[in-house]
Formats: structure tokens, sequence, C-alpha cells
């Protein structure tokens, strides 16, 4: 799932009418202490929203950076192996090697 702001708004909006419907719902008994509860309740969703949407977005830019890193690492595996195939395969041998030695 991608975490993005629209995600966290959306979320938001949902605690929102979650608050509503346990305040209508209550509305009947206490009204005046319903009504700052809701209010109250209001406005924790709105200050967790704003502190989740930078958060949203730094983790959705640093995803894409990562997978820019990703790519450009298979480019450039890619060109060297066309350049080197079997130093590439000795290299492969080697480090196939070694790990099987290692696990032993």
């Amino acid at each position: 799932m991608e975490l993005t702001s629209s995600t966290v708004e959306r979320k938001a909006s949902q605690a929102h009418q979650a608050v509503d419907a346990a305040a209508a719902k209550a509305l009947n008994t206490a009204a005046p202490v319903i009504d700052r509860v809701a209010q109250a309740a209001h406005q924790t969703v709105d200050r967790v929203a704003q502190a989740a949407v930078p958060a949203a977005d730094w983790i959705t830019h640093s995803a894409q950076q990562l997978k820019q890193q990703q790519e450009e690492l298979v480019t450039t595996s890619r060109g060297y192996i066309r350049e080197r195939p079997l130093v590439a395969v000795g290299i492969a041998l080697a480090f196939g090697y070694l790990v099987g030695r290692i696990w032993r």
C-alpha cells in the first residue's frame, strides 16, 4: 500500500465521520459534553493528519529515490557485464565459492 497525502486525508475524513456518528448516537443524552468531546476528537484527528502528511510525502519521495538508485545500479551492472563477460563470470564463481566455504 502506498502511503500518500491523499491516503492520509481520506483516513482523516473517515475518522471525522466516525466521530460524528458516535456524537450523533450520544447526542440525546448529554449534548454539550458530547459536542466538546467530538470537537476535541476532530482537533486530534486534524493534528494527527497534519503530522502524517509530511511523513507520507517523505516516504513516497524516499521510495522513488530508492527505485531510481536501483535502476541505475542495474543499468551499470548490465553495462559492465556486457563489456567484460568473462571477468563477470569469474567474479560470480569466486563469490559463490567463498560463500559456499563460509557456510560449511
